[in-house]
């Protein structure tokens, strides 16, 4: 069963994560509430939540708030489960299907989205807004003025094409869907989803390389794809739209959905209750997230932390995956960060 509190979406209604996790909660038909937050910082309703981490979309669940979007979908995952008369389920049903799922879940993260955000055009109006170049080179640690980007966009749009193939092939043999299924399932979200976002913006990519007659099985699949997502918004529950104000008074009065966390025994030796930073690998790194360790899995962590209003216990869930989490205690050994730099010296992708 679901629990009782409704999922709160914080989000910026264009970005491609927000899209995704937006057409995901439409094809399982899940009731929710959603938050629109402003395209650049500061983000005044996640700052009162006391949340720091600064990417979009950011799911609450009651005052259990979860960052990143594969952790939002794995957690509505679990407390959404799938059943018959009940939400649509989406995920793989068998060990070849799900390995599948989940390599196409962090193949278009990373190997995708690296060379995803060097082609998007130039032309558009946001990317010619001073504010949003300024926040974005915070964001990814690398300029993003026009010259940048069109510097970059030629060895992208070579990349994308690897992309493109690799697809072509895995629908080469006539399938509508990724897995062979008879409608959409959670990998080919996981796989769709950022195409689909550039193929929004005009001029994204080239027809001469990027085209129909280039791609027939990947375009036919891609309008399959956006069809579905029109059509499952059509009949599933319409999101109730809430002011700031509103989804933070709302939050700060709910519950726990995660109530029994545990810190269990891990190679990295973080102990139950020790104080700790988490912030992303790749981008937006110089926005920790402080707070006591409540929980330690393999895929997860979870910090206790105050709210800045009300001054409310709130618990901030992050993946493991592609994300840092350090005793706070470590900071002095690595000058807080004050480079900006992340600690295990990963850098941002571009």
């Amino acid at each position: 069963m679901p629990h009782k509190e409704q999922p709160v979406l914080f989000l910026w209604s264009f970005s491609p994560w927000s899209n995704k996790v937006v057409s995901y909660l439409a094809l399982r038909g899940i009731p929710y509430a959603r938050c629109e937050q402003p395209i650049v910082l500061p983000r005044p309703d996640l700052e009162a939540l006391g949340v720091n981490y600064r990417r979009v979309p950011v799911i609450s669940l009651g005052r259990d708030i979860y960052c990143d979007s594969l952790l939002c979908i794995e957690k509505l995952e679990e407390l959404y489960p799938g059943s018959e008369g009940g939400y649509k389920a989406l995920s793989a049903s068998g060990g070849t299907e799900f390995a599948l799922e989940k390599l196409l879940e962090k193949w278009t993260d990373v190997v995708v989205f690296k060379p995803a955000a060097a082609v998007i055009p130039t032309s558009l109006d946001l990317m010619k807004d001073p504010a949003f170049q300024k926040d974005r080179e915070e964001l990814w640690g690398r300029s993003w003025s026009a010259e940048a980007q069109e510097a970059l966009r030629p060895a992208a749009l070579a990349e994308m094409r690897a992309c493109f193939d690799f697809l072509e092939k895995v629908l080469g043999d006539g399938r509508h869907w990724i897995l062979g299924s008879n409608e959409p399932k959670l990998a080919d979200i996981h796989s769709c989803w950022i195409f689909d976002w550039l193929f929004q913006l005009p001029g994204a990519f080239p027809d001469d390389f990027f085209g129909k007659q280039k791609y027939p099985k990947f375009h036919a699949w891609r309008d399959r794809y956006s069809a579905a997502i029109e059509k499952a918004k059509e009949v599933a529950p319409k999101p109730t739209e809430l002011e700031g104000k509103d989804a933070v008074k709302q939050i700060l009065a709910a519950g726990f959905v995660d109530t029994s966390p545990k810190v269990e025994a891990d190679p990295s030796g973080l102990k139950d209750g020790e104080e700790v930073d988490m912030y992303p690998n790749d981008t937006g790194y110089n926005r920790k997230d402080t707070g006591k360790l409540i929980k330690l899995t393999s895929s997860e962590a979870v910090i206790s932390t105050k709210s800045k209003q009300d001054a409310k216990e709130l618990r901030i869930h992050y993946p493991r995956w592609n994300f840092t989490i350090t005793p706070t205690s470590r900071r002095s050994e690595t000058n807080g960060h004050a480079d900006g730099q992340p600690e295990n010296g990963v850098q941002p992708v571009q």
